[in-house]
């Protein structure tokens, strides 16, 4: 149960949170690219620091898709690696989006994603498509992205940002992600925090403020 006492906003992390993320789909068709080692995020990211460019947008997707192509050696069409990139993205979780519409009635309510610009685009369809909401932008009083501000979680500059862009109070804002280390990078500027560890789902930790809402 999630101490609210006190709390005026809310940051809501995006994948596994409020999106279902299905990793597994983007490492299954990178490995038949030829990349190697693609399952462990750690040996990726050292080894392919075109993941992190992109995820902080200093590269462009057309540039991404070509270092993702020279990294497998292989001539694999831009559609085919565009496809595979964004496998990974699910939709919705069940009551995700009902449960902050309600959270909204009451708290202020922000995004903080690491993400990209080829995901935005298929999340957004996905929200227009199964919710009739034309991007997240529309829901959240703020969206943050790591690709258009340049920097991600768990930096904690990124935090800082978010609570000085808003005006928010450290010690009146909790913080939602499934990572322990954005989590605790978030408390230590006396942000509230949370973290949602599967099977729960967001809708079962607010459940209790938004039944009545």
């Amino acid at each position: 149960m999630i101490d609210l006492k006190n709390i005026k906003n809310i940051i809501l992390d995006l994948g596994r949170v409020i999106l279902e993320i299905h990793l597994e789909k983007t490492i299954i068709a990178f490995k038949e690219f030829g990349i190697p080692q693609i399952d462990d995020l750690d040996i990726v990211f050292a080894r392919y620091p075109f993941f992190y460019h992109f995820e902080i947008g200093t590269i462009r997707p057309e540039q991404f898709i070509s270092e993702i192509r020279k990294a497998s050696g292989n001539n694999i069409p831009d559609h085919v690696i565009a496809d595979a990139w964004n496998a990974m993205i699910g939709g919705f979780i069940d009551g995700s989006i009902d449960t902050i519409m309600k959270l909204k009635l009451k708290y202020r309510v922000f995004l903080l994603s690491n993400t990209n610009a080829m995901h935005e685009i298929v999340y957004n369809n996905h929200l227009k498509k199964d919710h009739g909401i034309a991007n997240l932008s529309e829901l959240f009083e703020k969206v943050y992205y790591s690709h258009t501000l340049h920097m991600s979680k768990p930096d904690i500059k990124i935090f800082e940002y978010v609570l000085k862009d808003s005006n928010l109070v450290p010690e009146e804002t909790l913080f939602v992600d499934d990572l322990l280390i954005h989590i605790e990078n978030a408390a230590k500027l006396g942000i509230q925090t949370y973290q949602l560890v599967p099977p729960l789902q967001i809708k079962d930790i607010f459940f209790q403020v938004t039944e009545n809402l």
